[in-house]
């Protein structure tokens, strides 16, 4: 179990976890049950990094964008890069292969920089107005929203297929199993118990892009990549925070 997590760390942020030469078989399929904590380590920077710039006495403008650039260096922009790798492949190609090629290539289109723009900005929107607010409800916002996020990341690799041969979603998608899910929904319970109200509307705004994904990629792309993975991800933190700003004054502070 141990294992498991550090692989989990490993693979989904830029922490430093010790793991062995050769991994198990069977080691990136556990790893999924620990992808909320990823999030837990991920939110727990960004409230440090909060506590920060409120004692510098940074803008809660500045304090968005900086807090953004440090979210992306912690998952070394992994998930970043999966999304625009998808917006290409949808955008540009009219059929499953001809999609999967295009989120092949290392090289960014158009529908990629402006997706990532799309969302960067909207998620430094969300920040902004959500630091401006204040109150200790800010810092459950920061944690919630990854941590959910990775856990619906999980749940999309639950049940579906890969479409390709080889590839390093190959190791997730269609191999997470119940049992992974359970493990990941008890490191959701403290959110729940910190302010069950909350967790429910994170919870749920977090999820609703891995299920879009659910049905939407298996018709365009014949099944669920590892940028898929990665875009339900980042859409899922953007969702999460944007459902805070909508419902700040009745529950977050």
């Amino acid at each position: 179990m141990l294992l498991s997590a550090r692989i989990a760390i490993a693979f989904l942020t830029i922490l430093p976890a010790r793991l062995p030469a050769e991994l198990p078989p069977d080691g990136l399929r556990r790893s999924a049950a620990f992808f909320p904590l990823a999030g837990w380590l991920i939110g727990e920077f960004l409230v440090g990094g909060t506590w920060i710039c409120t004692w510098v006495g940074f803008p809660p403008l500045v304090s968005a964008v900086l807090l953004v650039i440090l979210s992306a260096w912690l998952t070394r922009g992994l998930h970043l890069d999966g999304l625009a790798d998808l917006l290409d492949g949808l955008g540009g190609g009219q059929t499953p292969e001809r999609r999967l090629a295009i989120m092949k290539d290392s090289a960014i289109g158009a529908f990629g920089v402006i997706g990532l723009i799309v969302l960067l900005v909207l998620k430094i929107a969300c920040l902004a107005s959500l630091l401006a607010i204040g109150g200790k409800g800010v810092y459950f916002v920061l944690i919630a929203s990854p941590v959910a996020a990775r856990w619906s990341m999980a749940t999309l690799a639950c049940g579906t297929q890969y479409p390709r041969a080889t590839g390093t979603g190959h190791a997730f998608v269609g191999r997470v199993g119940i049992r992974e899910l359970w493990l990941g929904i008890l490191l959701l319970t403290p959110l729940i118990w910190w302010n069950w109200s909350a967790g429910l509307i994170v919870l749920c705004a977090t999820a609703l892009p891995a299920f879009w994904l659910r049905y939407k990629a298996p018709r365009a792309l014949g099944g669920v990549t590892g940028d898929v993975l990665g875009a339900s991800c980042e859409l899922g933190e953007a969702c999460g925070w944007l459902a805070a700003v909508a419902v700040s004054t009745m529950v977050f502070v």
